[in-house]
């Protein structure tokens, strides 16, 4: 039978397949990753709003969000370019902070932190564990439309900028990962995490919501 190579974890699977019932399918294979050079580019340059220099000033305090080893971001070369850059742009290194998104997984390793921020970066700059079940450390914002709570960590309302640093793919039920994801469900309370999952579910059907699915924005309850 012939055979497929599987990334796993840092590893890699070799599985046997039956053509007549598998089909492979291979995205592209000329995508290349971006370089130093191209992300610095894009920091000074964004498609949306002012550059890094301009929209963070010196003497503001930063907080990075991150997503935990669960996630996989290119966080290595991109936190570490950012650190850097708001450095030369008059931050200092003492008013930045690194949180890590692990919503109501586990926390994150002290290995694993090395792995997901470079030693480098890990031993410089602190980090901060997001803990949803430690009520010291939410602050409960209010509640939506839909009544429910929004409970976040603190270290969000607390630094005068945050910056969200994840990758963008398809998630089974909120349609896709990053960006909002990083901030709910990953830096709120148990309540507000076990709130919003439960959107995914009709009750009285037992089964999902319409709409609610991979790569499904427009109308998706979640």
């Amino acid at each position: 039978m012939p055979e497929i190579q599987l990334g796993y974890g840092n590893s890699v699977l070799t599985l046997e397949y039956d053509p007549e019932r598998f089909e492979v399918l291979r995205g592209p294979s000329t995508v290349q990753p971006l370089t130093d050079a191209e992300i610095g580019e894009r920091l000074d340059n964004p498609i949306f709003g002012s550059g890094l220099a301009d929209a963070v000033k010196p003497g503001g305090s930063v907080l990075i969000v991150v997503p935990d080893a669960t996630r996989r971001a290119g966080c290595p070369q991109i936190v570490n370019l950012l650190v850097r850059r708001l450095i030369e742009s008059g931050t200092s290194p003492g008013d930045i902070n690194i949180i890590f998104a692990t919503g109501i997984h586990r926390p994150v390793t002290r290995a694993e932190k090395s792995e997901i921020l470079t030693p480098f970066i890990a031993q410089r700059i602190k980090s901060l564990d997001h803990n949803p079940g430690d009520l010291a450390g939410i602050i409960r914002l209010g509640e939506t439309s839909g009544g429910i709570p929004v409970e976040l960590n603190r270290a969000l309302v607390e630094h005068d900028h945050v910056i969200l640093v994840g990758g963008i793919s398809f998630h089974y039920f909120a349609g896709f990962t990053g960006g909002r994801k990083l901030v709910c469900p990953g830096l709120a309370s148990k309540r507000t995490v076990a709130a919003t999952h439960k959107l995914a579910f009709d009750c009285e059907k037992l089964d999902r919501r319409e709409r609610v699915g991979p790569g499904l924005l427009e109308g998706n309850a979640v």
